[in-house]
């Protein structure tokens, strides 16, 4: 059986999410789709608003922006971690984000960045890089249940039990949180 339309449109989105800035060819050969079926669904997403189309080449939409904006792994997670999470970015002076588990991925949720290196790689809605090393520790929703992990990069200059204990307060307050 052949590729939906709607999975055939995701498959270019998850490219250019991928991958940034691509052309018709490149999309068509990358998604192993017909370019004559990739360019007719790049101009009907770009009507819409989920690509734009600068100079020939295809890039996500500001209503895609929009769409991921309104996101959340649990009502009101987001705007009750982004505070806990500075706080402990500030105090151990390393990158912390709030991942959560989609599907097959680890996303991150919110993140506060405080090494440039971890800028590109852990922006919120990225998967979580694998082969990063992390301190981490739960959040939960009110019936207890995890729904995902405050976890702060584990870098040379830090031991992971000299982490653990900020990390733990961190989850604990956005779980808190969460409960009132």
């Amino acid at each position: 059986m052949g590729r939906s339309v709607l999975e055939g449109a995701f498959s270019l989105l998850d490219k250019l999410t991928d991958d940034g800035e691509l052309g018709l060819t490149q999309l068509a050969d990358r998604c192993d789709m017909p370019k004559t079926t990739v360019h007719r669904l790049l101009e009907q997403m770009e009507v819409l608003g989920a690509v734009e189309n600068v100079r020939g080449r295809y890039r996500i939409g500001a209503q895609m922006f929009r769409f991921g904006q309104a996101w959340e792994p649990a009502p009101g997670i987001l705007l009750v971690a982004r505070q806990p999470l500075r706080a402990l970015s500030a105090t151990i002076r390393t990158s912390t984000i709030l991942a959560v588990p989609r599907r097959d991925r680890v996303l991150v949720a919110a993140a506060s960045i405080v090494r440039a290196e971890d800028v590109a790689r852990l922006r919120p809605g990225a998967t979580v890089p694998a082969g990063m090393e992390f301190v981490s520790a739960p959040v939960r929703t009110p019936s207890s249940s995890v729904i995902g992990t405050v976890c702060a990069v584990l870098d040379n200059g830090h031991s992971a039990t000299a982490l653990r204990e900020a990390v733990g307060h961190a989850a604990r307050a956005i779980s808190a949180a969460l409960a009132s």
